[in-house]
């Protein structure tokens, strides 16, 4: 009974450890997530700025496994190349080192109880502060960094003191000690197992490290089961990219041949490389002594740890090239590879553990959204003017067909944005979660004009009920439309992130937006009177002519508005509080006093 209580004791706080992992983890990701961003864009530059950028991000929000997804959802999306990617999940596998540097540092050294409920209790409390957001913010980390420790104290206090000097225990430990190679390679397998169950590499090295400072493990051993969980955290990755695209299914691909092949060469210099940690870290980790290994051990463990992950770093990190070939190799590119029209191809990676960096893939699939639109409008132009029958009917069946997809990637970006503004997102993310439900109602609204104006098309080409006159002055407010589709494409593009020069950027480009939509009024009212002075000149005109002429400007017009409805979104800004300003009578001066 006390066998199987100890049992269900460790578990629990197993439990309570990864809780607050997570939680601590989902705070960081709001406090910082605008910086991680911004990181982001640092990757870019060559490898070594990739790595740096990818041992920072995981560094901050304490998980390799949220890094890696998200290098995968960034993978999916565009954001990152295949070579990019790598240079991330490489600075990842470092910067996940880091949370067995805090628990060896404070889990074992200090008596936790005496923290680790006042941290809980003033992280509790501070997310009840209205005003400000990032005190909410950090006191949620603070539960969960509180909550990490609690459930590493109740790991510690569930293992019997002298269960380590059981002659049973003492037996079947020896039977797993890695002095061959069938041992050693069971030992990563073990490893490996425990981090696919939990799902969290760094739940296992906190048990590592816990039975390890009870004497229960020794470091040879323990050092063999850290090799395992390097390779079982990639699973995360790896199933965060089913069904999504090559080049994500890749950069996973690529993050378990890099621990693989790490996992591999260690092996073949296993008894050397733990010799030459144990001669880096003070201290020996073979002592009998409780006190002295509780305060030795991990540390050994932690650097073995360490040091694996930079030396394999910096032996991969020339060979990037070739690992990327080599993920080609298994997953061969395709002519149409990712060309599906109708599917989410920048959000087919669930970024069920960074939601708050998921935004920036809606928006990308939002302005790919947008391009369908722009390419309504380029084959509208040309058909509007084009002789040739078989061409015309080409241009407007891709114009139903582009008009089809924006109805689809609406419906499935709807979705995901529902599902993603109930998650666990800070209410700036929430505010722009429920700004783009509009933006994607209005993009979907100007291909229903576009639609239309290819059906009047369609129905009226036959009859040629246009003048030469009423083609150029359609080709000409054609032609406008597909300059402000454009422009509103790159508004999404251009404003993902503020900058210091964001709001006079923005205010800017505002005032173009409004430019452009007055511009395309005055064409329709303009072009419609023309056509009404051409025909009481005696052009010839059909009630229906008149009608569908009169049909096609407005829905260009209408364009023009959704296109503004965009930019207002956007930006933050709206036409009608502009136009206020500018048009506003100055306030009448107060009579004089008596």
């Amino acid at each position: 009974m006390s066998t199987l209580l100890s049992t269900l004791n460790l578990l629990g706080g197993l439990a309570i450890f990864l809780f607050g992992m997570k939680i601590m983890s989902d705070g960081l990701q709001k406090v910082s997530g605008e910086k991680l961003r911004q990181l982001l864009g640092i990757a870019t530059a060559n490898r070594f700025a990739a790595t740096a950028c990818g041992a920072l991000v995981t560094s901050i929000i304490q998980s390799s496994s949220a890094t890696t997804v998200m290098v995968v959802g960034f993978a999916s999306a565009g954001l990152l190349n295949l070579y990019q990617s790598l240079g991330v999940i490489f600075g990842a596998n470092i910067g996940t080192t880091m949370t067995a540097w805090v628990v060896s540092l404070f889990g074992f050294k200090m008596q936790i109880s005496l923290f680790a409920l006042p941290v809980i209790a003033v992280g509790f409390f501070a997310q009840f502060t209205p005003r400000f957001i990032v005190v909410r913010r950090l006191g949620e980390t603070m539960v969960g960094f509180g909550l990490l420790f609690l459930g590493l104290d109740i790991m510690k206090n569930a293992i019997p003191a002298d269960f380590a000097q059981n002659p049973q225990v003492v037996a079947w430990i020896s039977r797993f000690q890695p002095d061959n190679l069938l041992n050693l390679l069971a030992l990563i397998f073990s490893g490996t197992i425990l981090t696919v169950v939990l799902q969290s590499s760094s739940a296992v090295m906190a048990m590592t490290l816990t039975c390890a400072a009870a004497g229960i493990i020794d470091f040879p051993t323990s050092c063999a089961l850290v090799l395992g969980e390097n390779i079982g955290t990639t699973i995360t990755a790896n199933l965060a990219a089913i069904g999504a695209s090559k080049t994500a299914r890749r950069a996973a691909l690529g993050h378990f041949l890099f621990n693989l092949i790490g996992v591999i060469w260690v092996v073949c210099i296993f008894r050397h490389f733990v010799n030459l940690i144990d001669w880096l870290v003070p201290g020996s980790p073979y002592t009998k002594e409780t006190d002295v290994l509780t305060a030795v051990l991990p540390y050994h463990i932690s650097a073995f740890h360490t040091v694996f992950n930079v030396l394999n770093t910096l032996l991969m990190l020339p060979l990037l090239n070739q690992l990327a070939k080599l993920t080609y190799l298994i997953i061969p590119k395709s002519k149409r590879e990712d060309k599906k029209e109708h599917e989410l191809i920048f959000l087919s990676t669930r970024f069920t553990q960074t939601p708050e960096l998921a935004l920036i893939a809606v928006r990308k699939e939002v302005e790919r959204m947008m391009s369908f639109v722009t390419k309504m409008t380029d084959k509208l132009i040309h058909a509007v003017k084009v002789d040739d029958e078989k061409m015309f009917a080409r241009l407007i069946e891709d114009v139903k067909a582009a008009e089809q997809t924006t109805d689809v990637l609406e419906h499935k970006i709807n979705l995901y944005l529902t599902s993603l503004s109930h998650g666990n997102l800070s209410r700036h993310a929430v505010a722009q979660a429920f700004s783009l439900f509009d933006v994607l109602n209005s993009i979907e609204r100007m291909g229903d004009c576009g639609e239309k104006i290819a059906r009047i098309l369609e129905k009226f080409h036959t009859k040629q009920p246009f003048s030469d006159a009423d083609v150029a002055d359609l080709e000409v407010i054609a032609k406008l439309t597909k300059e402000i589709t454009k422009r509103t494409r790159r508004v999404l593009v251009n404003f993902q992130q503020p900058t210091r020069q964001w709001q006079a950027e923005a205010e800017q480009t505002f005032a173009d937006a409004l430019a452009d939509e007055a511009n395309l009024n005055a064409l329709r009212k303009r072009f419609l009177r023309d056509r009404r002075e051409r025909i009481n000149a005696g052009q010839e005109a059909s009630p229906d002519s008149i009608t569908a002429y009169a049909d096609i400007l407005n829905n260009f017009e209408r364009i023009g508005d959704y296109a503004l409805r965009v930019n207002e979104n956007i930006l933050g800004m709206r036409a009608e509080d502009k136009l206020y300003r500018q048009t506003a009578p100055a306030e009448p001066a107060l009579p004089p006093q008596a």
